[in-house]
């Protein structure tokens, strides 16, 4: 779904408590109900998609099925622009767990559904697990769901080498999809599916009790990591630890089991986000209630939980973070300098008074986060909130410095009103800094242009092609066309170099810009107007874009993209035959501005020849300083006077 509006979403400061970090912005998206935000992806073009799970049915909800669940996906950039955005799901309940890029561009999703309409082929009387696959774009690929005559929720997912994706959750099934052996109440559910999501293979894992899968990754390209928790300790669970346990196996590319091991303590332990770091190792993160076996140095009610593991299975570390009461891991990402990101949430601390290793506590819960070295030791932690419940669920290193944490912020009924915020838990994401590094900036998406193309002649809409090049590769970077009812056209500049602007339509001339992305990259949006001018004999066109050195008629590098324009004018117009004139300012010797005049019109002439246009399309006239077209008595008018043009002679 493109999305033809500019949407501009409340950007605002907070009066968060601030260490020695920055908080470069934050942003709320949501309307009267429960929205929170689960997974935000840096693009290469500066912009984020982000992924959540919305109640509201107003506001940034609006386009949402029914007044349940429905996961929403949108394109965004930071200046408050949504690109595009995509609400999936039916008239029933549907909910995000996880969310990820795929190596073709597009996305892919599980989640948890009990609709049976809408983008949802629910079959089963209860919660199916829902996977969907995204363009690019958003625009949705296929949907599919799986579940039998129990309930399933779907928890996590991962792409496998062969480009098809591996899905992890929990089955209370035995029928349906769900045709492998079932072992115990709920059971540990993972399913190899192709590139268009048909299962190759399904399997139950688990035990008499319930087992969960809450996190997977690939090993190898035929070999997968996945995590459970697990409360059995019979079955295919070799050992229990304690009341829950993180259970972790290897399966082979057929889903067979090659090696497993459990890890936890004497209470319940949970596993909520899994990375991989460059070394190859996997860093888990969740919440542990344990004092004993595998989990060391407790500090509270429950602890935010870090363990580190090789491909093998076995323990490298282990560390919990946290203070005197509940503290919760949800996300974690291995960071560029090689130590790690970790979010989630701390009732521990308060507003003017630390607690372990939690710095401050805003509320009733804070979003949490801490930034740890490759051997576990915290480097710095930070908390970020107000009075309510508020928790970060997803985390991400922004392309160039600082960090994106995304999750949900509560308005109290009975608190000062926040401002930007839309109902009770709105979607939040904050941009912040890390203090260790130098120069970390705010992650910027660069502006937006915009515009619409109309004839010069009507003032009529017109389909024009508008395409942007980097001025010295002449590489395309982006194309786009206006649409023909309005002219509207849209599209992302680059974040830095200096860009060319071409709008091209075949029967009018076209319309050239250069920009430097340094004179515009702190803008929110720029917009044109473009007027292309029906081709007429004697229409004409300064090229104002065409550079020599002084007194000289060699071809400066900086014109090409200008004498590219023209070329694909001339081959998008091939009847089209032009005379090109030179011209200059009045200052020096008459009969030598002629001349330089007339071999600065050559040279143009030489170089479209060398791109294939033929010479008898064009003619040449140097008329050096005979047709000024501003005065030459300001060095502005000089500046103007000083030009390349050409002329339609025959069309």
């Amino acid at each position: 779904m493109r999305l033809r509006t500019v949407v501009f979403v409340f950007s605002f400061l907070l009066p968060f408590v601030v260490t020695a970090q920055k908080t470069f912005w934050i942003n709320l998206f949501g309307g009267e109900g429960f929205d929170m935000g689960q997974k935000v992806i840096p693009q290469s073009d500066g912009t984020l998609v982000i992924a959540g799970t919305l109640y509201s049915a107003d506001g940034f909800g609006s386009g949402n099925h029914s007044q349940n669940a429905d996961v929403v996906v949108f394109s965004y950039a930071t200046q408050g622009v949504v690109f595009w955005k995509k609400t999936l799901g039916g008239k029933g309940s549907d909910e995000l767990a996880d969310f990820i890029q795929t190596k073709d561009g597009g996305f892919a999703l599980v989640g948890t559904s009990d609709s049976q309409d809408g983008d949802v082929n629910g079959r089963n009387p209860y919660t199916n697990i829902w996977v969907a696959k995204l363009s690019a774009m958003g625009e949705l690929e296929w949907s599919k769901t799986f579940g039998g005559p129990g309930s399933e929720r779907g928890k996590t997912i991962c792409e496998t080498a062969d480009g098809g994706l591996l899905v992890g959750g929990t089955s209370g099934s035995k029928g349906g999809n769900m045709r492998s052996e079932h072992h115990g109440g709920l059971d540990s559910w993972v399913a190899k599916l192709d590139s268009d999501g048909k299962i190759i293979w399904e399997r139950h894992f688990g035990g008499s009790q319930n087992e969960e899968v809450a996190a997977m990754l690939p090993i190898n390209d035929k070999e997968y990591l996945v995590v459970s928790s697990s409360t059995s300790f019979d079955g295919q669970v070799t050992q229990s630890l304690g009341k829950k346990d993180i259970w972790v196996k290897a399966l082979d590319e057929y889903g067979k089991i090659i090696w497993q091991t459990n890890f936890g303590g004497e209470h319940n332990d949970d596993i909520h986000g899994i990375c991989r770091d460059a070394a190859g190792n996997f860093v888990l993160v969740g919440t542990s209630f344990s004092t004993t076996g595998f989990v060391y140095g407790h500090k509270g009610q429950g602890d935010l939980w870090v363990i580190k593991i090789n491909p093998q299975g076995g323990m490298i570390w282990s560390r919990t973070y946290g203070g005197r009461k509940g503290d919760g891991g949800n996300s974690i990402v291995a960071a560029s300098d090689g130590g790690y990101v970790v979010c989630g949430m701390t009732k521990s601390g308060k507003p003017t008074e630390s607690d372990g290793d939690i710095p401050l506590n805003a509320g009733y819960y804070d979003g949490f986060v801490v930034k740890i070295g490759p051997n576990g030791s915290t480097q710095w932690a930070r908390t970020f909130g107000l009075e309510g419940k508020d928790s970060f669920l997803g985390i991400a290193e922004a392309p160039k410095g600082g960090y994106l944490a995304i999750g949900f912020l509560e308005q109290k009924k009975d608190a000062a009103p926040i401002p930007g915020h839309n109902g009770s838990y709105d979607l939040w994401l904050v941009n912040f800094s890390d203090p260790l590094k130098r120069n970390v900036r705010a992650h910027l998406t660069p502006p937006a242009l915009s515009g619409t193309v109309i004839s010069g002649d009507t003032g009529s809409p017109l389909a024009a092609q508008i395409t942007l090049t980097d001025n010295v590769t002449l590489d395309s970077i982006i194309g786009t066309r206006s649409l023909p009812d309005d002219g509207f056209f849209r599209m992302l500049l680059p974040a830095y170099g200096l860009v060319s602007i071409n709008v091209l339509a075949k029967g009018f001339l076209f319309y050239g810009e250069d920009l430097l992305m340094d004179s515009v990259i702190n803008l929110t949006k720029l917009y044109r107007r473009v007027k292309l001018e029906p081709i007429r004999v004697g229409s004409s066109l300064i090229l104002d874009n065409i550079y020599f050195n002084p007194g000289k008629w060699e071809l400066l590098p900086a014109s090409r993209a200008e004498l590219e324009r023209l070329v694909s004018f001339l081959k998008l117009n091939p009847k089209v035959r032009i005379l090109i004139s030179g011209h200059t300012d009045n200052t020096g010797n008459k009969s030598q501005k002629v001349k330089l005049s007339e071999y600065r019109a050559l040279a143009v002439k030489k170089y479209l020849e060398q791109q294939g246009i033929p010479a008898f399309r064009m003619q040449t006239k140097g008329y050096g300083m005979y047709r000024p077209i501003a005065s030459n008595r300001t060095s502005a008018g000089r500046k103007r006077n000083r030009r390349v043009e050409f002329e339609v002679t025959v069309k």
